[in-house]
């Protein structure tokens, strides 16, 4: 967004924050938040606080310096206030949440939680950071929600570095699994609206995160790997007590056939049994795949489970076919062109990454504690939905317009140019007062 386009929706984001504001405690922090919301939403070749200041109107950079960094308020106050304003504008019960992770490149070994690790939004392991996020996917829009930063072990268990990057004593080693698992607890906590939980193979893979996905009353579509371990029908199970020949007592529940790979089943599924549907519009038109659905029953930690589940095999189209595999509890009253859909809208936490990183910088911070990168993402995801609501807004006013012109609209002059990042030579500065 250039300095144009955000001085006309300057009135919009006044009274948007104006919602937010008393959640920065002392007054001067008030403007401070301001001054940095519109600085992540200008853009430019970087967005650390340096720039920032420039770019805004009475910017100084040691006094937004310390706002990040040690400020006196709680970015998670800001989200939960976000959470809500969603709530109230889009708020629908067949909502998705949708997890996944994404990964922060940095140098040295001082940033909070950096070391070399795997993130799939980089495609490699590197030094970087990782944090979990969940997002918010609805018929009217998509925003990301919330987040935590992944601590890894060796991070947690060494006091010297917690103390050096201000990790709070209560923050202990948590698997990414079970961040997502908490980010979506909460969600249920606050009363926000939604049926459904969406996430990769990381997550539809983990035991623990999908058996407190159904203990919340929620249905997942979620990927599973070829490796995962099924029954394909309801396995017989073994008693507990006594072992075979004198052995150990058994006192976990096993069945007597052992399960087959995921792998294996797909090897198995008659060509009669795929069917091709749609799962959604892409941006070349409808998006079809085929689809194969089977009942199984999956091993969970050495033990089958105790419901049946539905396996999902899509396949592309293409003369190499390309197999993706998802699991869900939905019932079998929930039509497959519904798990479809579902399972395919994963890509909307890939654009809000994509739309954070690009046009709220979201990953331009050089702060390198705790409380600075819960500061400044929590400013980056509310600039991110003011974005969203903007996109949503100015998107309605087109779609009316259009219907109002008819077959005139060919000859009307351009609208109002995309929102999105894009550079200025000509920053102006901007008042930060509502």
């Amino acid at each position: 967004m250039d300095a144009r386009e955000l001085r006309r929706l300057k009135p919009e984001l006044d009274s948007f924050l104006d919602r937010y504001a008393p959640l920065f405690g002392r007054p001067e922090n008030h403007e401070h938040a301001r001054q940095f919301v519109q600085g992540l939403l200008l853009g430019g070749e970087r967005r650390n606080i340096e720039n920032i200041a420039e770019q805004v109107e009475r910017g100084e950079v040691r006094t937004l310096q310390k706002f990040i960094a040690q400020g006196v308020w709680e970015g998670h106050d800001v989200l939960a206030e976000l959470r809500r304003d969603v709530c109230k504008c889009w708020g629908n019960e067949d909502a998705v949440l949708n997890v996944d992770e994404t990964g922060f490149p940095k140098k040295g070994t001082k940033s909070v939680g950096v070391k070399r690790q795997y993130a799939g939004t980089l495609g490699r392991t590197d030094n970087c950071q990782v944090a979990v996020f969940v997002n918010y996917a609805t018929r009217r829009g998509h925003v990301l929600l919330d987040r935590r930063l992944f601590l890894p072990e060796e991070w947690a268990a060494d006091r010297e570095r917690r103390q050096e990057a201000g990790v709070p004593e209560n923050v202990v080693f948590r698997t990414k699994p079970e961040l997502a698992l908490e980010m979506v607890q909460n969600a249920v906590d606050e009363g926000l609206p939604f049926r459904w939980v969406g996430g990769d193979s990381l997550y539809g893979d983990s035991p623990k995160f999908v058996q407190g996905v159904r203990a919340l009353g929620k249905w997942y579509v979620l990927d599973t790997s070829r490796d995962a371990r099924v029954w394909t029908s309801q396995p017989r199970l073994q008693p507990l007590g006594a072992g075979s020949r004198g052995g150990r007592p058994r006192t976990r529940v096993r069945a007597e056939q052992k399960p087959q790979s995921v792998g294996e089943v797909i090897e198995q599924i008659p060509s009669a049994a795929w069917k091709r549907m749609s799962v959604g519009d892409g941006s070349q038109g409808p998006r079809f795949y085929e689809y194969a659905e089977l009942t199984v029953w999956f091993s969970e930690e050495g033990s089958p489970a105790a419901e049946p589940e539905r396996l999902l095999v899509r396949r592309s189209l293409g003369q190499e076919a390309e197999i993706k595999v998802q699991r869900s509890n939905a019932p079998p009253a929930i039509p497959l062109t519904k798990l479809a859909q579902v399972g395919g809208g994963r890509w909307t936490i890939e654009e809000d990454f994509q739309c954070g990183k690009g046009e709220c910088g979201l990953d331009e911070y050089e702060t390198r504690g705790w409380q600075g990168w819960h500061h400044h993402t929590a400013l980056s995801m509310l600039a991110l939905w003011f974005l969203a609501r903007q996109k949503e807004r100015l998107g309605e006013k087109r779609a009316t317009n259009d219907r109002a012109r008819g077959s005139r609209a060919a000859a009307s002059p351009a609208g109002r140019p995309p929102l999105g990042r894009r550079r200025n030579p000509g920053l102006v500065g901007l008042a930060t007062g509502t």
